[in-house]
Formats: C-alpha cells, sequence, structure tokens
C-alpha cells in the first residue's frame, strides 16, 4: 500500500496556510516509501471486542461499534487528549469540542479518515490492541478494499447478522446532522448520538419509528424524521446544498468525514454519499473521476478543485459548487465550513477545475 498525507500549500502567511489544507493520495513521485499490502485475513482477535468472520475468499469483516472512530497512521503513541476518542464508549463531540488550532494541527499526518457507527471494515492487521482495517465504503487507492488506517480493536465488533443485513435488508441513513440513537421504540432512552451518513439496516417501520439492527447485533430505533430510505434516493442539487449548509460554522478536522468534524474531501465525499453516489475519499482521487466543467457551466453540486503552483501542481482542496459563484467547503484546521466566492484571493489562483458526477 502507499500511505497518505494531506498537503499543506506554501503560503506568505500562516493564516492562509492555515485555511488551504486538505487530503490527497501520495503519487509515485511523492518521496513516500512504497510498502506492500498485508494479506486481509485471517486475523486473529482475541481478546478483543473484534472476532474476524471471514467470508469465503479469506475476508475478515467487521463493523465500527462506537459513534465515530478515528482511522490512525500507526497505531498508539497518540495524546493523552485522545483517550476521549479512544476509550470505550468514546466522547467524539468532546474530543472534537476541545481542540483548538493547534491541537487540531497536530493530527496532519497522524489521522488518515474517520468511520462512522456501523461502517463496515475489512480487518486487515492485528497489532496487540489494535486492528488495520480499511473502510470499505470509502474508496481509496491506498488499499482495494478502501481507506486503510489503525483503530482500537475495541471499536470493532463483528455479528454475523448485522453483516448480512446490512448488505440484504433495506437501510436507512441519517440526514442531519446528529441524531439520537434509542434502545426503545418510544424514544425516550437515548443509547448515543450518531452522526449525518450513518446507514444502519431496517428491521421495521412503526409510523413515526424505526427499528434497526445494531452492530453488536441488538436492535436500536430511530426516529423517521431524522432519516432517509437508502433504497429511495435521488440525485438532487438541491437537497444536497441545502443539507452542505447544515454544516456551517463546524469546525475543520484533518481526516474528518463525521459532523464532529470534517475535512475538505471528508466533507464532499460524504454529501454525495447522501445523494447515493459514491466518490472518492481523497481530494485528488475525486479530481480523477467525473466530468470536466467548465466554470462558466457550473451547477449546484459540481467540485471545485484548487492546485499548488498557480492551479499546475498537486491539488490541495475541494470544494463544493452552490450558486451565484459560491462554493462551501472545509478550509482547514484554523477554520470552519463557510461559503466563499469562488473566484476570491487564493481560490482564483490555485483553481485546477471542476468535475460533475452523474449517477
Amino acid at each position: 500500500m502507499k500511505y497518505s498525507y494531506k498537503s499543506v500549500l506554501l503560503l506568505s502567511t500562516m493564516a492562509l496556510l492555515l485555511m488551504t489544507s486538505c487530503r490527497f493520495s501520495a503519487g509515485p513521485d511523492s518521496g513516500l516509501s512504497e510498502i506492500p499490502a498485508r494479506p486481509a485475513a485471517p486475523v486473529d482477535t482475541t481478546g478483543t471486542d473484534a472476532t474476524a468472520t471471514v467470508d469465503p475468499s479469506g475476508v475478515a469483516y467487521g463493523a465500527v461499534n462506537e459513534p465515530v472512530t478515528v482511522l490512525w497512521s500507526n497505531p498508539g503513541q497518540l495524546r493523552d487528549y485522545d483517550r476521549l476518542i479512544l476509550n470505550k464508549p468514546s466522547n467524539p463531540a468532546a474530543w472534537a469540542g476541545g481542540m483548538d488550532t493547534d491541537m487540531r494541527l497536530w493530527l496532519v499526518g497522524k489521522a488518515e479518515t474517520h468511520a462512522l457507527y456501523g461502517e463496515p471494515v475489512v480487518i486487515l492487521e492485528r497489532r496487540g490492541d489494535w486492528l488495520r482495517v480499511a473502510a470499505t465504503k470509502q474508496r481509496s487507492t491506498l488499499n482495494e478494499y478502501g481507506y486503510p488506517g489503525w483503530v482500537p480493536a475495541s471499536h470493532i465488533v463483528i455479528d454475523q447478522t448485522y453483516i448480512n443485513e446490512l448488505e440484504s435488508l433495506p437501510s436507512v441513513i441519517v440526514a442531519k446532522p446528529l441524531t439520537n440513537l434509542y434502545s426503545n421504540k418510544e424514544l425516550t432512552d437515548i443509547s448515543i448520538e450518531i452522526s449525518y451518513q450513518t446507514r444502519l439496516p431496517v428491521l421495521e417501520e412503526q409510523e413515526q419509528v424505526v427499528a434497526v439492527r445494531l452492530p453488536a447485533g441488538n436492535t436500536g430505533y430511530l426516529s423517521l424524521h431524522d432519516v432517509k430510505k437508502a433504497g429511495g434516493l435521488t440525485f438532487s442539487r438541491g437537497e444536497m446544498t441545502a443539507e452542505a449548509k447544515d454544516f456551517l460554522g463546524l469546525r475543520y478536522i484533518w481526516a474528518g468525514t463525521s459532523s464532529y468534524g470534517f475535512d475538505c474531501s471528508g466533507f464532499t465525499m460524504r454529501l454525495y454519499q447522501s445523494q447515493g453516489v459514491s466518490i472518492p475519499r481523497d481530494a485528488d482521487e475525486q479530481a480523477r473521476e467525473g466530468i470536466m466543467v467548465a466554470k462558466s457551466e457550473l451547477l449546484p453540486g459540481d467540485l471545485l478543485f484548487f492546485a499548488a503552483k498557480m492551479g499546475q501542481g498537486q491539488i490541495h482542496h475541494v470544494s463544493m459548487y452552490i450558486g451565484n459563484g459560491m462554493m462551501i467547503h472545509s478550509p482547514g484546521s484554523s477554520a470552519s465550513v463557510r461559503i466563499d466566492p469562488i473566484d476570491s484571493g487564493i481560490y482564483r489562483e490555485e483553481f485546477w477545475g471542476a468535475k460533475r458526477y452523474v449517477p
């Protein structure tokens, strides 16, 4: 596999540097060493919450059993502060909300991506209390199964029923920035808070409540007001734009793909997932797909890419066009999700091109 990292454009001021960082995949000329991928299974997970289930091809599958888990570049060697996101149960709201800009910058090169509650993973390797996994719903050239990284083994669980039903049953997807998952159908006993785009298999629909299968094999309940049926998704530029605006003011987090913080490409990936469209996890790989669109032909939902060397170098940022010459994006560690003119300042100088993804 190839390790990935985010590039930070070297600008004349630190303020601009903090505003324009984004994730991209290391290419063959990046100077990073290339490490062969390890076989995906079987994996001994004795003594952890994860118990490998191996399909006929020899691949071990699991699922995230925390509201959000961070996939790290390496196991261990993290800050004491990160116990908030590493412990079981984790507290992603406190972890994300308590970080200042310097603490967020510390994550650069150490965090790879985030995976949501119930998100399926392939288990690639075990090292002590850590598992190296690939998030299968986050496409990447870094690993054939999905976006790779290390997670606490206690955050991954396997229940064969859940894995089967995730593929065979209809699903619902959280359509609000955050919603509560309940342990009773009366929706009075909150179990956990879950993020936008969390997807769970449907067991039963009861008036304004939907019963869902949980990763550990038990049952939970969601309000129908907070979810969309995955099978009924139709691509809507207006709906995607409206959902993007729900996150205005949310602080950027390096590697973020959840409602506790997005990086630039994590934001666009989840927005497209909300419309039933799969695009790659990283900005440069997103730019390799889709149809090139001229600025004069932009439609809401088209993605805008920005690159070093006056738009001729490595892609370092992605935003989404929302109409009237404006874009919405998650710019960098010192900033929050915001709306900017597409031709303002550095964005005019670094514009690489725009892409449209047709379902």
